[in-house]
C-alpha cells in the first residue's frame, strides 16, 4: 500500500514539474498587443456596422454605442495609457465599413 502512495506522489511531482517548466510562447510586446487589439476592434466595427451602410442615422447610432463600449473596455486595458486610448478612439471614430 505504501508503494502505491509513493508512486502516486512521484507521478504528481513529475506532472507538476512538467507543467511549471514547459516552455511557453514568447510574450508579445506592448506595441504588438496594441496592434492586435486595434485590429480586433476594426474587424468588430466592420462586422457590426456593415448592415447599416445605407441607413446613415442607424449607422451613427450603432457606431456611437460601440465607441462608448470600446472606451469603457480600453480604460481598463493595461496595454493602453490615457492618451493612447484617446488616439485609438479617434481613429475608430473615423472608421467607415468597406
Amino acid at each position: 500500500m505504501e508503494t502505491v502512495g509513493v508512486i502516486g506522489i512521484i507521478g504528481v511531482l513529475i506532472v507538476a514539474s512538467w507543467l511549471l517548466l514547459k516552455p511557453g510562447a514568447a510574450p508579445k510586446s506592448k506595441r504588438e498587443k496594441q496592434a492586435q487589439i486595434k485590429a480586433s476592434y476594426l474587424l468588430f466595427l466592420d462586422q457590426k456596422l456593415s448592415p447599416f451602410k445605407d441607413d446613415r442615422e442607424r449607422f451613427m447610432n450603432e457606431k456611437a454605442k460601440l465607441l462608448k463600449r470600446f472606451s469603457k473596455e480600453l480604460r481598463h486595458n493595461l496595454f493602453f495609457d490615457e492618451e493612447e486610448v484617446r488616439a485609438l478612439l479617434r481613429e475608430l471614430a473615423y472608421f467607415e465599413p468597406n
